[in-house]
């Protein structure tokens, strides 16, 4: 299941790789293009020519260390340390490609003083990963180990994914060799994941390769799992797959050639000999690719393979002239190839032997023999320093698993003794809590028990208040009703007057008799007063009934607009008289009532829906 999510991961890459538009640029002439712009800050320039001279390590290596050293003579004069660092740590590829392995160590000395002065965490882990690639390089697999894990402490979290990937597929590269499978499993995955973030198609291609290495070694320990040899050739068709389709935009393009080269191994030795189209057509795309790039043990592997075929196709001259030009290319470089010198003598014997030239073959076989003690020799030194490392590792491991151990037990008892102080600090919160809330509550009760008495204390004064307002009530009342007796006393004797005063008058009139047309009116005047004065009684026993106030408020509510014969309406109304009641009480027409009713509401602003009889009530 994790290798078909895989293909079809690759599957999505490679389209996403075919669906991506540039800029018709390769990258070389994308930097160049940069630092053609004159107002470009120094800082700048010097990552980029830093990043240019990388790109132009594989095809122009003397032009790549020309443009490295300018900008390291520029970051001179930045004061940042970060700058120096990243040049010192591009300085170590170039002269380890450039085969200057004295150069390449001074400047990763370098790179390193001046990492610990910086506090990039993403330059930090560059140099840590350069470290780590060097002494991949110098075969300290335990010490290239250390070193990555190192740069991935410094890289994890910064997004420097491209520099992740590379590290993860040295890391995966040094478990392949110890044979540590699962390991090695672990690492070329997480190499493929961080390469799928960085986007970056060097860390593509070199993820598919760390897959590919990972199922040839897993095939060769299984050779019945023929799905293994299928993925191997898989992953490294994928390689090749993102050379032909980004080709322009890729800088470390020696991958390339190794993924080619391993196709046609796996073929030559795992498939029938029908599969010999196959075997040349993935040689002759690693011998292209490796003398772009100047890989040698590639170039010569390459024609070692061709001269197995002529060799077998019985083509012995034409085996060994490819033997040659294979063994010229190894000698041609500076350094020493122990490995593929032995296999290169070994054929030269063989070939010799079968044209019958045992005198050459012999020859070769001396320096075969040679070549091979110190081929053995090495590889027993290699194996004892693995297994060393394997042990060292093993060691760390399991001290690191005790540390581990002990961390946890020690966090756990940190987890515990923090717990019991927060549950010793819960309980004395809950303590105060309950002290304070109880300590709340009898204050609350007291003030309960003061507002209480307080309340109590209130309502006796407003009960006391309240009796004696009754009462000055009840004094002003008497006040009135006294005055009102008062002015109808004073009344009643005005009118008593006023009788005796007509009665003399009339008893005059009765006396003279001479003016009787005048008499007469005369007479009938005190004869109307003594009606009025008769209906005088009746009126005081009416309006005893009628409360001091009655007239007060119907004047407020009338702003003083009501006249006296109104306000004796409105009195007749109040003690329950009908309209002809009234009328007969008031001398006039039945009629006019309901015209004085209209004009005492209008005075008083009342509706028309307003009962009058019923609002005078509520007085």
């Amino acid at each position: 299941m994790s290798q078909k999510i895989n293909r079809i991961g690759v599957f999505i890459l490679l389209f996403c790789i075919r669906s991506v538009v540039t800029q018709g640029q390769i990258i070389a002439d994308s930097l160049s293009a940069i630092l053609s712009q004159k107002d470009l800050p120094v800082e700048n320039r010097v990552m980029t020519m830093g990043m240019l001279a990388r790109a132009k390590s594989l095809t122009e290596i003397e032009k790549a260390l020309k443009i490295g050293q300018q900008a390291l003579q520029l970051s001179n004069t930045l004061p940042d340390p970060q700058y120096k660092t990243f040049i010192y740590s591009t300085l170590v590829q170039l002269y380890q490609q450039h085969r200057e392995l004295p150069e390449a160590r001074e400047a990763l000395d370098s790179a390193m003083w001046y990492a610990a002065k910086t506090t990039n965490r993403q330059i930090k882990g560059i140099a840590w990963y350069r470290k780590a690639f060097l002494e991949s390089i110098q075969e300290k697999s335990k010490e290239s180990v250390s070193s990555s894990l190192e740069a991935l402490k410094y890289l994890e979290g910064t997004g420097a994914y491209d520099y992740e990937s590379f590290v993860y597929y040295n890391i995966a590269g040094i478990y392949g060799e110890w044979e540590d499978l699962p390991a090695e499993r672990k690492y070329a995955e997480l190499c493929v994941l961080t390469a799928e973030k960085s986007g970056n198609f060097d860390n593509l291609a070199y993820g598919q390769h760390a897959m590919a290495t990972y199922y040839d070694y897993r095939y060769r320990q299984n050779r019945g799992n023929s799905a293994l040899l299928d993925s191997a050739l898989f992953y490294n068709r994928n390689v090749i797959s993102i050379y032909f389709a980004q080709q322009h935009r890729l800088i470390a393009s020696n991958i390339m050639a190794e993924a080619a080269l391993n196709i046609a191994h796996l073929y030559q030795e795992y498939f029938p000999a029908s599969y010999k189209d196959s075997v040349i057509h993935y040689l002759d795309i690693a011998l292209k690719i490796g003398q772009e790039t100047r890989q040698i043990t590639v170039i010569g592997s390459c024609y070692a393979v061709m001269s197995d075929y002529e060799i077998a196709a019985g083509n012995y001259q034409k085996a060994e002239a490819l033997i040659a030009t294979g063994l010229s290319v190894l000698l041609s470089d500076s350094a020493r190839y122990t490995r593929t010198m032995s296999a290169f003598m070994k054929g030269l014997s063989n070939v010799s032997e079968k044209k019958g030239d045992y005198v050459a073959a012999l020859k070769y076989y001396k320096e075969y023999y040679k070549t091979s003690r110190e081929v053995s020799d090495a590889e027993k030194l290699a194996i004892s320093k693995r297994l060393k490392a394997q042990y060292q590792s093993e060691t760390n491991e399991a001290a690191m698993k005790t540390l581990k151990q002990t961390a946890a037990l020690n966090k756990k008892l940190n987890y515990l003794y923090i717990f019991l102080v927060i549950v010793a600090g819960i309980a004395l919160l809950l303590f105060f809590g309950s002290y304070h809330f109880r300590l709340k509550a009898t204050r609350h009760q007291q003030q309960l028990l003061a507002k209480e008495k307080e309340d109590a204390e209130l309502h006796v004064r407003l009960k006391e208040e309240e009796a004696m307002r009754l009462i000055a009530e009840q004094q002003l009342l008497q006040e009135r009703q006294d005055r009102l007796q008062r002015d109808l006393l004073a009344g009643s004797l005005q009118v008593e007057q006023k009788d005796e005063l007509l009665q003399a008058v009339q008893k005059k009139i009765g006396e003279n008799k001479s003016g009787t047309d005048v008499l007469k009116q005369i007479n009938q005047i005190i004869d109307q007063n003594k009606r009025i004065d008769q209906t005088l009684t009746t009126y005081k026993a009416d309006f005893d009934n009628i409360h001091p106030e009655f007239f007060e408020k119907l004047k407020e509510k009338s702003g003083n607009t009501l006249s006296r014969l109104d306000l004796k309406h409105c009195s007749y109304i109040s003690i329950g008289l009908t309209n002809k009641e009234i009328a007969q009480r008031l001398g006039i027409a039945p009629k006019s009532i309901l015209m004085a009713r209209y004009r005492i509401k209008l005075k008083l602003g009342l509706g028309k829906d307003v009962d009058l009889d019923e609002y005078i009530g509520t007085l």
